[in-house]
Order: structure tokens, then sequence, then C-alpha cells
């Protein structure tokens, strides 16, 4: 399965947890130039705005809008940046994937819901998936323990090797 990071937007710019933005100027112009050279078609993308929008640059304005794509929850840290947050907190939460200091989805039960999505869907192998960043991080990762092991970019491809 092919994975394309959504365009770059303003939290990712700001480095912020969560949101639901649209794409910047940057991620419209770096998904367009993906557009260019894609010989893939879409055929999911999450429920984002950014995600969406991506796809649409992409030329995939039916992808399917699958819900169990949503990126994590981060309750209420979303919009706020590392820095604001209780550095006891953010420790925790880095430490354990079973922490949910904010009130949102602990990165087991994301990784969890992400890995049963993806190994529902071998039959994707020629069309590629649009997901924010977190999303692929979690489908890239063999498990919750790796998920900080992948870091990922925006408006960028990559292969998912676990379908």
């Amino acid at each position: 399965m092919q994975i394309i990071t959504a365009g770059r937007t303003g939290p990712n710019r700001s480095v912020r947890f969560g949101g639901d933005q649209v794409l910047d100027e940057r991620g419209r112009r770096d998904v367009l130039r993906l557009a260019a050279t894609s010989t893939r078609t879409v055929g999911s993308c999450g429920p984002e705005i950014a995600t969406r929008e991506t796809a649409e640059l992409l030329g995939a304005s039916d992808a399917l809008v699958d819900d169990a794509l949503r990126t994590l929850d981060v309750g209420a840290w979303a919009g706020r940046t590392p820095e604001e947050i209780d550095p006891v907190e953010l420790g925790a939460w880095f430490a354990d994937p079973g922490a949910r200091p904010h009130g949102g989805e602990s990165l087991a039960d994301f990784v969890g819901r992400v890995h049963l999505w993806r190994d529902g869907r071998s039959g994707l192998a020629d069309r590629w998936v649009v997901v924010a960043m977190p999303v692929a991080q979690a489908l890239l990762c063999p498990g919750v323990e790796r998920f900080f092991a992948h870091e990922v970019r925006p408006a960028t491809i990559y292969t998912c090797a676990n379908t």
C-alpha cells in the first residue's frame, strides 16, 4: 500500500498538536508537485480537511473518506504547542503508550485502531491512501513501541510493507 501524507498546514509549520486545518500555500504547492508525477489513484483518505484537500489536489475528489483513518485524538492538547503542556504530562505520554493525560486517545489505542484498518486492506497495493502524519506513522510502525521511530513529513509518499 502506498501512503501519502497530507500537505503542510499551519499546525504542522508551528509544531502544534491536533487540529483540523486547511493546507497552507506551501502545502498546496507540494501536493501539486506530487500530483504532476503520480501514476496511482487515491482509494481512501482520512476525514480531516487537509487529507481531503490533498486527495482532491491529487485528482481524487471521489476518494472514500474513511473515519478509521482519522488522526490521533489529543483531547485537551489540540492546538497547543509542546511548550504549552505540563512537562510531567508530556513525559508520561511519551513514556507510556497507554497514557491519556490529554483526555483523548492513547497511542496504544490509536495504533491499534489504525493497524486494524491496515490489516483489513491488503487489496490496496495499487492505490494511494491519503492520511494525516500521525496516521502514516501508525501505518508504518510494526507496533506502538516503535511509533516515534518513524518520522514522516507532509506531502510525502511512503510504502507500507505490512500489507
